[in-house]
């Protein structure tokens, strides 16, 4: 609805309010009054819808089951299987192997893990160089000890190496490539 356009004055507006405080207003001021307001109240922002989707379309409660089941959440970090052009080196167990008897309980055998751990170590180099280690894993079948080939010679114990920083910072800040 498009209202007439209306003159207003604050001082008489502020008259008019004044005025009827004390005794009421004529029919003229009553309607300047209210055009002002009304004039006021169409400047400010409509309010905001709360209808939900659901509602309006009628869509039940609860959703429908999916058949695919949904991905496993991980903790939001990279895994070894993102670095796929890193160099991968195997490190097998120095004084171990799958058959030998169990150092721990002497009694049981030891057996390959399914999964190795994996260590993910990054470089600073052109742009960055990864290096990804599986060490072997061997479980008692009795006792269920697991040993763990040890960390190779110079790997250390950070994942970032102090050159990774300074060459993801140049490539964000001197060439502009995303994080």
């Amino acid at each position: 609805m498009k209202r007439p356009r209306v003159d207003v004055n604050l001082e008489e507006l502020d008259q008019i309010i004044e005025r009827g405080t004390h005794a009421p207003l004529s029919e003229s001021e009553s309607e300047k009054l209210k055009s002002a307001l009304h004039a006021l109240a169409g400047m400010l922002p409509p309010p905001r819808s709360t209808e939900k989707t659901k509602n309006v379309l009628g869509q039940p409660e609860t959703p429908a089951p999916k058949n695919d089941p949904e991905p496993v959440r991980g903790h939001g970090r990279n895994g070894a299987s993102t670095y796929t052009g890193a160099k991968k080196i195997a490190v097998p167990h120095p004084a171990m192997k799958p058959g030998d008897h169990c150092p721990g309980c002497e009694k049981g055998k030891l057996y390959p893990q399914k999964e190795p751990r994996v260590l993910v170590r990054l470089v600073g180099q052109a742009p960055l160089a990864a290096t990804v280690y599986t060490l072997d894993r061997l479980r008692c079948n009795l006792c269920g000890e697991v040993f763990t080939a040890p960390e190779p010679e110079g790997v250390g114990p950070e994942k970032y190496d102090e050159t990774t920083a300074a060459m993801i910072a140049l490539l964000k800040y001197g060439s502009g490539m995303p994080f």
